[in-house]
Protein backbone atom coordinates (compact mmCIF):
# COMPACT_ATOMS: atom_id res chain seq x y z
CA UNK A 1 0.00 0.00 0.00
CA UNK A 2 1.31 3.45 -0.88
CA UNK A 3 1.98 5.57 2.18
CA UNK A 4 0.84 9.15 2.60
CA UNK A 5 1.12 12.26 4.86
CA UNK A 6 4.43 13.79 6.00
CA UNK A 7 5.06 17.45 5.91
CA UNK A 8 1.69 18.47 7.36
CA UNK A 9 2.74 19.30 10.90
CA UNK A 10 0.23 18.57 13.66
CA UNK A 11 0.76 18.53 17.39
CA UNK A 12 -1.41 15.64 18.57
CA UNK A 13 -1.44 11.93 17.81
CA UNK A 14 -3.42 10.97 14.72
CA UNK A 15 -6.11 9.09 16.64
CA UNK A 16 -6.70 11.87 19.15
CA UNK A 17 -6.60 14.48 16.42
CA UNK A 18 -9.20 12.74 14.34
CA UNK A 19 -11.54 12.45 17.33
CA UNK A 20 -11.00 16.09 18.25
CA UNK A 21 -11.57 17.42 14.74
CA UNK A 22 -14.65 15.32 14.12
CA UNK A 23 -16.07 16.63 17.40
CA UNK A 24 -15.25 20.28 16.67
CA UNK A 25 -16.50 20.72 13.13
CA UNK A 26 -19.31 23.08 14.06
CA UNK A 27 -17.59 26.03 12.39
CA UNK A 28 -16.72 24.21 9.19
CA UNK A 29 -19.12 24.22 6.25
CA UNK A 30 -20.81 20.88 5.63
CA UNK A 31 -19.57 20.64 2.05
CA UNK A 32 -15.99 21.09 3.26
CA UNK A 33 -16.06 18.31 5.83
CA UNK A 34 -15.43 15.66 3.19
CA UNK A 35 -12.21 17.43 2.19
CA UNK A 36 -11.00 17.61 5.79
CA UNK A 37 -11.86 13.98 6.40
CA UNK A 38 -9.79 13.13 3.31
CA UNK A 39 -6.92 15.13 4.76
CA UNK A 40 -7.04 13.23 8.05
CA UNK A 41 -7.01 9.90 6.25
CA UNK A 42 -3.96 10.97 4.28
CA UNK A 43 -2.11 11.82 7.46
CA UNK A 44 -2.26 8.33 8.88
CA UNK A 45 0.85 7.21 6.98
CA UNK A 46 4.12 9.02 6.25
CA UNK A 47 4.31 10.87 2.95
CA UNK A 48 6.69 9.65 0.27
CA UNK A 49 7.54 11.36 -3.04
CA UNK A 50 6.67 9.38 -6.15
CA UNK A 51 9.05 10.24 -8.98
CA UNK A 52 6.96 8.33 -11.50
CA UNK A 53 3.77 10.20 -10.59
CA UNK A 54 5.58 13.56 -10.84
CA UNK A 55 6.94 12.60 -14.28
CA UNK A 56 3.44 11.64 -15.44
CA UNK A 57 1.99 14.99 -14.38
CA UNK A 58 4.87 16.82 -16.03
CA UNK A 59 4.53 14.93 -19.32
CA UNK A 60 0.76 15.44 -19.40
CA UNK A 61 1.04 19.19 -18.74
CA UNK A 62 3.76 19.62 -21.33
CA UNK A 63 1.63 17.88 -23.94
CA UNK A 64 -1.43 19.99 -23.27
CA UNK A 65 -0.05 23.36 -22.27
CA UNK A 66 3.78 23.56 -22.37
CA UNK A 67 4.56 26.40 -19.96
CA UNK A 68 8.21 26.47 -21.04
CA UNK A 69 7.22 27.91 -24.43
CA UNK A 70 3.72 29.27 -23.80
CA UNK A 71 3.45 30.64 -20.24
CA UNK A 72 4.13 34.25 -21.26
CA UNK A 73 3.78 36.17 -24.50
CA UNK A 74 7.07 36.26 -26.38
CA UNK A 75 8.25 37.34 -29.78
CA UNK A 76 8.35 33.65 -30.70
CA UNK A 77 4.78 32.71 -29.78
CA UNK A 78 3.18 36.10 -30.56
CA UNK A 79 4.82 37.36 -33.77
CA UNK A 80 4.04 40.76 -35.23
CA UNK A 81 0.61 40.78 -36.84
CA UNK A 82 -0.65 37.65 -35.08
CA UNK A 83 -3.86 37.65 -33.04
CA UNK A 84 -4.33 37.24 -29.29
CA UNK A 85 -7.65 35.89 -28.02
CA UNK A 86 -8.54 36.95 -24.47
CA UNK A 87 -8.98 33.85 -22.30
CA UNK A 88 -11.56 35.52 -20.04
CA UNK A 89 -13.47 37.08 -22.92
CA UNK A 90 -13.15 34.82 -25.94
CA UNK A 91 -15.04 37.25 -28.16
CA UNK A 92 -12.24 39.77 -27.77
CA UNK A 93 -9.31 39.55 -30.17
CA UNK A 94 -6.25 41.80 -30.33
CA UNK A 95 -3.67 42.08 -33.08
CA UNK A 96 -0.02 42.16 -32.00
CA UNK A 97 1.08 45.59 -33.17
CA UNK A 98 4.57 47.10 -33.11
CA UNK A 99 4.07 48.66 -29.67
CA UNK A 100 3.16 45.36 -28.02
CA UNK A 101 5.70 43.35 -29.98
CA UNK A 102 8.47 45.67 -28.79
CA UNK A 103 7.50 44.98 -25.16
CA UNK A 104 7.75 41.21 -25.51
CA UNK A 105 10.86 39.20 -24.62
CA UNK A 106 12.34 36.91 -27.20
CA UNK A 107 11.56 33.93 -24.96
CA UNK A 108 10.76 33.05 -21.35
CA UNK A 109 13.96 33.67 -19.34
CA UNK A 110 13.81 30.40 -17.41
CA UNK A 111 12.31 28.20 -20.13
CA UNK A 112 15.23 25.76 -20.11
CA UNK A 113 15.72 25.76 -16.33
CA UNK A 114 14.76 22.95 -13.99
CA UNK A 115 14.59 23.45 -10.23
CA UNK A 116 15.22 21.00 -7.45
CA UNK A 117 12.84 22.39 -4.83
CA UNK A 118 10.11 24.96 -5.43
CA UNK A 119 8.06 26.75 -2.77
CA UNK A 120 4.66 27.93 -3.97
CA UNK A 121 3.50 30.40 -1.33
CA UNK A 122 -0.20 31.12 -1.13
CA UNK A 123 -1.63 33.99 0.88
CA UNK A 124 -3.79 31.94 3.27
CA UNK A 125 -4.21 32.98 6.89
CA UNK A 126 -2.82 29.62 7.98
CA UNK A 127 0.65 31.07 7.29
CA UNK A 128 0.25 33.53 10.19
CA UNK A 129 2.55 32.47 13.07
CA UNK A 130 3.75 29.46 11.07
CA UNK A 131 7.48 30.33 11.36
CA UNK A 132 7.96 28.96 7.84
CA UNK A 133 9.98 31.89 6.50
CA UNK A 134 13.41 30.31 6.81
CA UNK A 135 12.22 27.08 5.22
CA UNK A 136 10.60 28.92 2.30
CA UNK A 137 13.77 30.90 1.65
CA UNK A 138 15.77 27.67 1.23
CA UNK A 139 13.84 26.73 -1.93
CA UNK A 140 15.46 27.12 -5.34
CA UNK A 141 12.37 28.86 -6.76
CA UNK A 142 9.82 30.80 -4.69
CA UNK A 143 6.49 31.73 -6.27
CA UNK A 144 4.20 34.34 -4.68
CA UNK A 145 0.91 35.95 -5.62
CA UNK A 146 -0.71 39.33 -6.05
CA UNK A 147 1.95 41.52 -4.47
CA UNK A 148 1.31 40.04 -1.03
CA UNK A 149 3.00 42.08 1.74
CA UNK A 150 6.41 40.87 2.86
CA UNK A 151 6.37 42.33 6.37
CA UNK A 152 5.73 38.91 7.94
CA UNK A 153 9.15 37.55 7.02
CA UNK A 154 9.36 35.12 9.94
CA UNK A 155 6.29 33.37 8.57
CA UNK A 156 6.57 33.89 4.80
CA UNK A 157 10.28 34.52 4.15
CA UNK A 158 11.92 37.19 2.03
CA UNK A 159 12.90 35.40 -1.18
CA UNK A 160 10.80 35.83 -4.33
CA UNK A 161 11.56 34.41 -7.78
CA UNK A 162 8.21 34.87 -9.51
CA UNK A 163 5.24 36.94 -8.40
CA UNK A 164 1.88 37.56 -10.04
CA UNK A 165 -0.04 40.84 -10.17
CA UNK A 166 -3.79 40.74 -10.52
CA UNK A 167 -4.96 43.87 -12.39
CA UNK A 168 -7.63 44.32 -9.72
CA UNK A 169 -4.83 45.24 -7.31
CA UNK A 170 -3.75 48.01 -9.68
CA UNK A 171 -7.35 49.22 -9.76
CA UNK A 172 -8.10 49.13 -6.04
CA UNK A 173 -4.77 49.60 -4.31
CA UNK A 174 -3.05 51.92 -6.78
CA UNK A 175 -6.03 53.79 -8.30
CA UNK A 176 -5.46 52.49 -11.83
CA UNK A 177 -2.01 54.11 -11.79
CA UNK A 178 -3.64 57.30 -13.03
CA UNK A 179 -2.52 59.46 -10.12
CA UNK A 180 0.73 59.16 -8.16
CA UNK A 181 2.65 56.12 -9.31
CA UNK A 182 5.38 56.20 -6.66
CA UNK A 183 3.34 54.08 -4.17
CA UNK A 184 3.28 51.30 -6.76
CA UNK A 185 7.00 51.67 -7.50
CA UNK A 186 7.76 51.58 -3.77
CA UNK A 187 5.60 48.48 -3.35
CA UNK A 188 7.88 46.65 -5.79
CA UNK A 189 10.94 47.13 -3.59
CA UNK A 190 10.59 44.02 -1.35
CA UNK A 191 10.60 41.70 -4.37
CA UNK A 192 14.13 42.63 -5.44
CA UNK A 193 15.05 40.74 -8.62
CA UNK A 194 11.77 38.83 -8.98
CA UNK A 195 10.04 38.39 -12.33
CA UNK A 196 6.52 39.82 -12.41
CA UNK A 197 3.74 38.07 -14.31
CA UNK A 198 0.45 39.79 -15.11
CA UNK A 199 -2.64 38.54 -17.03
CA UNK A 200 -2.75 41.55 -19.33
CA UNK A 201 -5.00 39.94 -21.93
CA UNK A 202 -7.62 38.05 -19.97
CA UNK A 203 -10.31 40.73 -19.70
CA UNK A 204 -11.07 44.04 -21.43
CA UNK A 205 -9.24 46.92 -19.78
CA UNK A 206 -6.48 44.83 -18.24
CA UNK A 207 -4.03 45.49 -21.07
CA UNK A 208 -4.08 49.26 -20.47
CA UNK A 209 -3.45 48.78 -16.75
CA UNK A 210 -0.66 46.31 -17.47
CA UNK A 211 1.07 48.70 -19.85
CA UNK A 212 0.93 51.41 -17.18
CA UNK A 213 2.47 49.05 -14.62
CA UNK A 214 5.29 48.12 -16.98
CA UNK A 215 5.98 51.74 -17.94
CA UNK A 216 5.98 52.73 -14.25
CA UNK A 217 8.64 50.13 -13.52
CA UNK A 218 10.74 51.43 -16.41
CA UNK A 219 10.23 55.10 -15.49
CA UNK A 220 11.31 54.54 -11.90
CA UNK A 221 14.31 52.45 -12.93
CA UNK A 222 13.40 49.32 -11.02
CA UNK A 223 15.41 46.27 -12.11
CA UNK A 224 12.43 43.91 -11.97
CA UNK A 225 11.07 42.53 -15.23
CA UNK A 226 7.40 42.22 -16.09
CA UNK A 227 5.94 39.64 -18.46
CA UNK A 228 2.43 39.26 -19.83
CA UNK A 229 0.81 35.89 -19.16
CA UNK A 230 -0.19 34.24 -22.41
CA UNK A 231 -3.99 33.96 -22.62
CA UNK A 232 -3.61 30.92 -24.88
CA UNK A 233 -1.71 29.11 -22.13
CA UNK A 234 -4.34 30.07 -19.53
CA UNK A 235 -7.13 28.88 -21.83
CA UNK A 236 -5.50 25.54 -22.62
CA UNK A 237 -4.76 24.92 -18.92
CA UNK A 238 -8.39 25.65 -18.09
CA UNK A 239 -9.56 23.28 -20.83
CA UNK A 240 -7.16 20.62 -19.58
CA UNK A 241 -8.82 20.64 -16.17
CA UNK A 242 -12.32 20.85 -17.64
CA UNK A 243 -11.57 17.61 -19.46
CA UNK A 244 -10.80 16.16 -16.02
CA UNK A 245 -14.20 17.29 -14.74
CA UNK A 246 -13.11 20.47 -12.94
CA UNK A 247 -15.25 23.45 -14.05
CA UNK A 248 -14.68 26.56 -11.91
CA UNK A 249 -15.59 29.95 -13.34
CA UNK A 250 -11.86 30.68 -13.39
CA UNK A 251 -8.78 28.90 -12.08
CA UNK A 252 -7.05 30.80 -9.30
CA UNK A 253 -3.52 32.12 -9.80
CA UNK A 254 -2.36 29.67 -7.14
CA UNK A 255 -3.79 26.70 -9.01
CA UNK A 256 -2.34 27.94 -12.30
CA UNK A 257 1.16 28.19 -10.87
CA UNK A 258 1.05 24.87 -9.08
CA UNK A 259 0.61 23.49 -12.59
CA UNK A 260 3.48 25.64 -13.85
CA UNK A 261 5.68 24.35 -11.02
CA UNK A 262 4.84 20.77 -11.95
CA UNK A 263 6.53 21.39 -15.30
CA UNK A 264 9.68 23.01 -13.90
CA UNK A 265 10.28 21.54 -10.43
CA UNK A 266 11.44 18.17 -9.16
CA UNK A 267 9.95 18.75 -5.70
CA UNK A 268 7.15 21.14 -4.73
CA UNK A 269 5.94 22.33 -1.32
CA UNK A 270 2.79 24.40 -0.96
CA UNK A 271 2.59 26.95 1.86
CA UNK A 272 -0.42 29.07 2.74
CA UNK A 273 -2.90 27.04 0.72
CA UNK A 274 -5.90 26.65 3.02
CA UNK A 275 -9.40 27.72 1.91
CA UNK A 276 -11.16 27.51 5.29
CA UNK A 277 -11.94 30.12 7.94
CA UNK A 278 -10.77 27.83 10.76
CA UNK A 279 -7.58 25.82 11.15
CA UNK A 280 -7.35 22.14 11.99
CA UNK A 281 -7.78 22.95 15.66
CA UNK A 282 -11.01 24.77 14.73
CA UNK A 283 -9.51 28.13 15.66
CA UNK A 284 -10.52 31.12 13.52
CA UNK A 285 -7.88 32.44 11.14
CA UNK A 286 -7.91 35.45 8.76
CA UNK A 287 -8.58 34.87 5.08
CA UNK A 288 -5.08 36.13 4.21
CA UNK A 289 -2.03 36.12 6.45
CA UNK A 290 -2.00 39.93 6.16
CA UNK A 291 -5.75 40.81 6.25
CA UNK A 292 -9.22 39.31 6.41
CA UNK A 293 -10.59 40.71 3.14
CA UNK A 294 -12.76 38.10 1.46
CA UNK A 295 -12.74 37.58 -2.33
CA UNK A 296 -15.73 38.00 -4.59
CA UNK A 297 -17.98 34.98 -4.36
CA UNK A 298 -18.19 32.49 -7.18
CA UNK A 299 -15.09 33.40 -9.21
CA UNK A 300 -12.80 30.68 -7.86
CA UNK A 301 -13.49 27.26 -6.37
CA UNK A 302 -10.85 27.24 -3.64
CA UNK A 303 -12.08 24.20 -1.64
CA UNK A 304 -12.30 22.17 -4.85
CA UNK A 305 -8.79 23.27 -5.83
CA UNK A 306 -7.57 22.26 -2.39
CA UNK A 307 -9.15 18.85 -2.92
CA UNK A 308 -7.01 18.48 -6.06
CA UNK A 309 -3.91 19.42 -4.05
CA UNK A 310 -4.81 16.66 -1.60
CA UNK A 311 -5.04 14.19 -4.46
CA UNK A 312 -1.60 15.26 -5.69
CA UNK A 313 -0.33 14.98 -2.12
CA UNK A 314 -1.76 11.47 -1.84
CA UNK A 315 -0.03 10.49 -5.08
CA UNK A 316 3.36 11.73 -3.85
CA UNK A 317 3.40 14.60 -6.36
CA UNK A 318 3.70 17.54 -3.95
CA UNK A 319 3.89 18.33 -0.24
CA UNK A 320 1.46 20.42 1.80
CA UNK A 321 2.71 22.44 4.75
CA UNK A 322 -0.26 23.35 6.93
CA UNK A 323 1.09 23.70 10.47
CA UNK A 324 4.09 25.32 12.06
CA UNK A 325 7.44 24.69 10.43
CA UNK A 326 10.19 23.10 12.50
Amino acid sequence: MKTFSGSVQLHKTISNEKQDLMAKKGNIQTEDKRILEHLLLLQECPWEPDVTAVAQYRAELRRCCNASSSLVLTKENAPLGSSIIFDGNKNRKLSVDAVLFDLLPKRLPFSDTHYGHCAVVGNGGILRNSHCGHEIDQADLVVRFNMAPMNFSEDVGTKTSLITINPSILQLRFKNLQARRKPFADALRPYRDALFLIPAFSFVGHSTLSYRALYTMEDFGWPQQMFFLNPHYLATLSNHWKEKGFHPQRLSSGFMFVNVALEFCERITLYGFWPFAHDLDDQPIPHHYYDNMLPKAGIHAMPSEFSHYLSMYAQGVLQLQLGKCQ
